[in-house]
């Protein structure tokens, strides 16, 4: 049994970021692959072994060979093919992919009513999120894999916290059959043939110099690193477009921005220029709030070579170290909440991250800091003046954590939430239908990432003049 240390507030979550270099977080990690993506404890043996974090240069403890070190490897395949000119090939294929399923919805120019907008939107993110990262040819030969993924994701929760299989059989048959598709994939796919993100080439690389890892345990990582890269994301943009889509001026605003970066020309057949459309301030502010608000997820450490110096508090050595973002985002003292404290921080307000002259340093508030919040300024202002910053929230906005440990693949997330709000809003006219304030949420998962809706939203829907 460890004995755990909880740290919050933004001053002490920046000091452990700080010392992050000397903690490991794969304790963590390693309870969700063996619990949620079911890898053999033969592997996790294996896995468990390395304790050599995941810098270049292993903890000075360690004895791990460079080769078996499991969390390194995978971190740095991750950073590597979902930054720079990798993400932007991957993010031009998920927009066209994303493109090509919205052209073949089947709603034309009158309107159409849907009673869940997260699940007509998750297929369509779903699929063209795995043709961009596996490539066109997986969904070709496993087109069953989206469908088996949700099974298994619904209850990947209890999967975690240990339910066994006679209580759930077919979210285990679910994940069973995700896995046997993935180690198919695998040992059917040459290096000529593979026409994904080099990300998995990558990691079927190293693994297959790792001789304690089975093929099997290779697919539960695949499995992993897959659930990592959509089922956080994809409900992330369900409620970027659910608070942006119910306030019309908002909505307006950001249509700009994202007109903004539509690339000129016949050949470009409405294509968004994806490194514009992540700079802009407006929509850079709706994806921050969104996360900040949405995402409740527990962060692990261990002090593994020597005692934590967290300001004024010790950590001993050999202690898990336990982080709750949403303690963080929920945090008043953290956040700018309005000149007259009209924007709470359990509300959604779309403009928290935009500034205007001086950038307070945090716990500064808005009046005493000499910052404009973005109400006060006129409309006519705001497109030339208006700026995104999370300067102020270091230590409070930690939805990917911080430090060495960073999330490697937060790039990409941003990347597929602007690109899906993007991409659907210009194609279709949207109208939540849903009358009840805002939507209820589903405490289930929380801890795991993405809080989720409990009740679906009702909206109608229309192709725009002139899409098609």
């Amino acid at each position: 049994m460890w004995d755990v240390y909880v740290v919050s507030g933004a001053d002490y979550l920046k000091a452990v970021w700080k010392d992050s270099k000397g903690m490991l977080s794969c304790d963590g990690l390693n309870v969700a692959l063996r619990n949620m993506f079911n890898t053999p404890r033969k592997d996790m043996a294996f896995i468990k072994s390395d304790r050599s974090g995941i810098s270049l240069d292993p903890h000075p403890q360690s004895s791990t060979e460079p080769e078996n070190r499991v969390f390194h490897h995978a971190f740095k395949a991750t950073a590597n093919f979902l930054t720079g000119i990798h993400l932007n090939a991957t993010a031009q294929n998920f927009q066209a992919a994303l493109q090509r399923r919205i052209e073949n919805v089947p709603v034309q120019q009158d309107w159409v009513e849907m009673d869940d907008l997260l699940g007509f939107l998750r297929p369509l993110i779903a699929c063209s999120t795995v043709e961009a990262i596996c490539g066109p040819t997986f969904l070709r030969r496993f087109p069953d894999f989206v469908e088996n993924f949700y099974e298994f994701n619904g209850k990947v929760h209890k999967l975690l916290y240990g339910w066994p299989g006679f209580l759930m059989p077919r979210v285990w048959r679910a994940r069973e059959r995700c896995i046997a598709i993935l180690q198919q994939w695998r040992a059917t796919t040459s290096e000529q043939d593979f026409d994904g993100n080099g990300m998995m080439l990558r990691r079927w690389s190293f693994f297959s110099k790792m001789q304690g890892m089975s093929d099997y345990g290779v697919a539960c990582q695949d499995l992993g690193i897959l659930w990592g890269m959509f089922s956080n994301s994809i409900p992330l943009a369900f409620w970027l477009s659910w608070h942006t889509l119910r306030d019309l001026p908002l909505l307006a605003e950001a249509a700009v921005e994202v007109d903004a970066c539509r690339k000129r020309g016949k050949d470009y057949n409405r294509s968004l220029d994806t490194t514009k459309l992540t700079t802009q301030p407006l929509l850079q502010s709706l994806y921050a709030e969104t996360l900040r608000k949405y995402v409740a997820v527990y962060m692990t450490r261990t002090t593994e070579c020597k005692d934590a110096q967290v300001l004024d508090y010790r950590i001993p050595k050999n202690k898990l170290v336990l982080i709750n973002s949403n303690t963080a985002h929920m945090d008043e003292r953290n956040w700018n909440v309005g000149a007259e404290g009209e924007h709470p921080v359990d509300s959604f307000w779309g403009e928290r991250f935009l500034t205007h002259g001086k950038i307070p340093t945090s716990h500064e508030s808005g009046t005493d800091s000499g910052y404009a919040s973005p109400s006060d300024v006129s409309l006519d202002q705001k497109p030339e003046a208006r700026r995104f910053s999370l300067d102020r929230y270091k230590g409070a906005w930690i939805p990917f954590g911080g430090g060495s440990h960073h999330c490697p693949g937060r790039q990409w997330v941003k990347t597929q939430m602007l690109l899906s709000f993007a991409i659907v809003t210009a194609e279709m006219d949207i109208e939540i239908l849903h009358e009840q304030g805002d939507l209820r949420i589903d405490m289930a998962r929380y801890g795991l990432g993405t809080l989720y809706p409990a009740e679906k939203a009702r909206f109608r829907i229309r192709r725009k003049q002139g899409t098609l």
